[in-house]
């Protein structure tokens, strides 16, 4: 069984970080929230319209195009530029580091939107780079999830079977998208929010990376 992480959202706090790199700008911790919030959003949106017009730009650039959208005309250049690269090094969430322990001995992947060198970047700086067996980025494709060629991409690279791999998220979106494609997938919603009616839904949701285990033991058995 293969363990396919998301990055952005599950691993990595997003929004904590880039609210961080906004309050060392000078940004009230309030709108810091919000402005990170807002910038996310429009991230997602240039990442899906990318894939859906196939006019591919990678995620960094479409950070960086979020960020000065978002901002615009209330930084210098260089500013949002270094706004934007926080993406670099964004903080874990408290559950990571002891819930990667936990599955220590499993086979554990990373299936991202991010480029292969922020992701690189950001888990070298928490000293998980060899903590997975692969860190697989849509960028080979030039697409993003919740394209299914974005999921294909991660069974050719991992040369595994949907059967066999249990995909967890935090965003909503993305686990009903693998759960749709095949993967047994599981939503970390760690905020207990509700999650919107796609039409499926994944095949488990849990609050903690601490409850991976069970999940996955209650998988395998028969």
């Amino acid at each position: 069984m293969l363990i396919l992480f998301d990055a952005y959202g599950t691993l990595f706090d997003w929004h904590g970080g880039m609210a961080q790199a906004l309050a060392q700008e000078g940004v009230e911790a309030d709108e810091a929230a919000r402005l990170a919030a807002e910038i996310r959003g429009v991230q997602l949106q240039l990442a899906w319209h990318a894939a859906l017009t196939e006019a591919y730009r990678d995620f960094d650039r479409v950070t960086r195009d979020a960020v000065a959208h978002v901002l615009q005309g209330r930084f210098e250049p260089e500013t949002l530029e270094r706004i934007a690269r926080a993406q670099d090094h964004l903080p874990l969430f408290p559950d990571v580091a002891e819930g990667l322990n936990r599955l220590r001995g499993e086979r554990l992947a990373i299936l991202s939107n991010g480029t292969l060198r922020a992701l690189q970047a950001a888990l070298s700086r928490h000293g998980l780079l060899f903590a997975f067996d692969h860190v697989v980025s849509v960028d080979p494709v030039r697409t993003y999830k919740p394209a299914r060629r974005a999921y294909q991409h991660a069974l050719q690279v991992l040369k595994t079977e949907k059967r066999d791999v249990v995909f967890v998220s935090s965003n909503d979106w993305d686990a009903v998208a693998a759960e749709h494609f095949g993967f047994r997938a599981c939503h970390l919603n760690r905020t207990d929010g509700r999650a919107l009616l796609y039409g499926r839904a994944p095949h488990a949701v849990i609050r903690s990376m601490a409850e991976l285990p069970h999940l996955l033991s209650s998988i395998r058995t028969p």
